[in-house]
């Protein structure tokens, strides 16, 4: 497999929580992809969302610093930079689809790269429309 995704923090925050519903699933669908010689593209911002996300879960700061560092090391991870071009892009995309930042923003790197999107935020999802192609890790067909 030679195709790239944009994956979302829904999905990365769900494989580091074993709590998380999700959690199997995500964690799953990460190790087949990259077995499979997938590649995972995301914002910079990723890094700040999953941080946040996994401290503030776990209730503790080191496990989202250490969440961080594992996901920085994911050796078929690229992290898109955010500069005024792309930044222009996402307020587009969230004004248009009403859609917060964060959401907006995976969104937005999937439409540049037409690439698909893989996210568990339903309504992240619901309102793509014909913008990105955009799946669940449990319908992503490899």
């Amino acid at each position: 497999m030679d195709a790239a995704v944009v994956v979302d923090a829904s999905v990365w925050v769900s494989g580091f929580i074993s709590k998380d519903i999700n959690h199997n699933a995500s964690r799953l669908w990460i190790e087949r992809y990259i077995a499979g010689g997938g590649l995972l593209i995301a914002p910079a911002f990723l890094l700040i969302e999953v941080a946040a996300a996994v401290s503030r879960q776990a209730g503790h700061p080191t496990l989202g610093r250490e969440a961080i560092r594992t996901l920085y090391y994911v050796r078929s991870m690229r992290f898109m930079s955010l500069d005024s071009a792309f930044i222009w892009t996402a307020v587009e995309v969230a004004a248009d689809l009403q859609l917060r930042a964060g959401d907006a923003t995976y969104l937005a790197v999937a439409r540049q790269l037409n690439i698909p999107l893989v996210s568990w935020d339903r309504e992240q999802l619901q309102k793509a429309g014909n913008l990105a192609t955009t799946y669940t890790p449990r319908d992503y067909a490899f």
